[in-house]
């Protein structure tokens, strides 16, 4: 059952569920043709790709997964909620819907989580595309620790179990000047983060950020499996967060990599410019098709 908040004009979708040890996780599927996996970052949710998806799926199978402890999914207290087990359980869904020659869609924390699936399938992966993200250790990266501090802290902890603060708070900031986003947008945000003690319990993907350098060192050490996956880079340069140098380092990492600039936008392309990324996203996988052609003929 669809909770009351939910904008089912702005999420049009069916739902499913897939039982899992955490809970079960929501995910949709729609479309046919070749498939499409979306994963979203903190702390939003499938909702993000609404937009492209309402494009995509008219020549794609386009499958979009709520994480544990976001969105329509499960909110267990006893969720680890560390990349590791996000990890698990993408893994687990890729296995139940048995998805080969995907195209991977990445964005903030959903990279290392998409990536380490990757890394472990790499020929079951046909191309990437990336928006604003990471996968590396963010131990000595000031602004993320900063964040990440603040969002676990006592202060944010209070805000969020007794005022109801932290969590509007994060979504507005995150947004920033796209503030000409409705409210009642926004609000599909901040309420699919559940009750304030749940918003408590999420909030350890934000700690995660930095405290777990181990795994992050651990897939960008095997980061060349992923190396020649033929990669579309879509960078929001007005990002706040995630810093022009990630996409410098993105570049110097895959050896067929193509790069669109949005000059003007941030964090949230998927927000602020779902058409065009849309029209781009359907450009790339068309030429990769192309190119597959004669692969498919021998």
């Amino acid at each position: 059952m669809k909770p009351d908040w939910l904008d089912t004009k702005e999420y049009p979708f069916t739902s499913k569920y897939l039982e899992l040890e955490a809970g079960r996780m929501h995910y949709i599927d729609e479309g046919e043709g070749a498939p499409i996996v979306m994963i979203h970052g903190t702390p939003s949710w499938s909702f993000l790709y609404r937009n492209l998806i309402k494009i995509l799926s008219k020549h794609y199978r386009c499958i979009a997964m709520d994480l544990i402890g976001f969105g329509l999914s499960d909110k267990p207290a006893d969720f680890s909620y560390k990349p590791r087990a996000h990890a698990a359980n993408f893994e687990a869904l890729m296995e139940h819907l048995n998805l080969k020659d995907i195209t991977l869609m990445v964005h903030d924390f959903g990279a290392p989580i998409g990536l380490a699936y990757a890394i472990k399938h790499p020929s079951n992966v046909q191309s990437i595309v990336m928006l604003n993200t990471w996968t590396w250790s963010l131990s000595n990266h000031y602004t993320y620790s900063k964040a990440s501090k603040y969002l676990v802290g006592p202060l944010g902890k209070f805000l969020h179990s007794k005022l109801n603060v932290s969590t509007e708070t994060l979504v507005h900031e995150l947004f920033g000047e796209q503030s000409k986003l409705p409210e009642s947008i926004q609000q599909q945000y901040i309420k699919a983060l559940g009750d304030p003690e749940e918003h408590v319990r999420s909030l350890a993907c934000a700690r995660e950020l930095v405290g777990v350098t181990k795994w992050y060192d651990e897939l960008w050490r095997q980061r060349k499996r992923i190396q020649d996956i033929p990669t579309l880079i879509l960078w929001g340069e007005q990002d706040k967060l995630v810093k022009i140098e990630a996409l410098q380092k993105w570049k110097k990492f895959f050896h067929e990599c193509y790069v669109m600039h949005f000059e003007n936008s941030g964090h949230f392309l998927q927000e602020e410019n779902a058409e065009e990324v849309a029209s781009y996203v359907n450009n790339f996988i068309k030429e990769e098709q192309k190119k597959r052609q004669p692969e498919l003929h021998q």
